[in-house]
This record gives C-alpha cells, structure tokens and sequence, in this order.
C-alpha cells in the first residue's frame, strides 16, 4: 500500500511542477512576443500552441513520474 501511495505522489508532484513549467515557458513566450511587430498577439499564439502544451505536459509528466516513482520506490525498499 506504501508504495503505491508513493507513486501516485510522485505522479501528481511531477504532473503539478511540469505544469508549472511549461506555463511557466508560455508566459515567457507569449511574452516575448509583444516586442516583435510581425509576431502574432500572445493569444493568437496560445490558443495556437494550446494542443501541443496539454500533449507535451503529459508526456513530461509520465516520464518523470515513473522516474521518480521508481527512485522513491526503491529508496523506500532499501529504508
């Protein structure tokens, strides 16, 4: 049971800081954006790059989840 419950922590620990920083890079692109005249408005832009976010942070969040739920499993074995 322990470890199960340790890994859906990691899981939502992984899933809520990779959403973090990928809204994080967004911001900061959406941003940089207001500078460059030929750019399309921040929100053109992420109501463009909206589908690949959601596909990127679930991709993110599964690979380091599982990382780092087997690292917390396999500390917790050795514990």
């Amino acid at each position: 049971m322990s470890y199960l419950l340790l890994a859906l922590l990691s899981y939502a620990a992984t899933y809520y800081v990779v959403g973090l920083l990928i809204h994080g890079q967004l911001a900061d692109v959406a941003e940089g954006l207001r500078h460059r005249p030929d750019a399309p408005t921040p929100g053109e832009y992420l109501r463009a790059v909206r589908h690949q976010a959601k596909r990127a942070h679930r991709h993110y969040s599964l690979m380091a989840g599982t990382a780092l739920a087997v690292l917390m499993c396999l500390v917790a074995s050795w514990l």
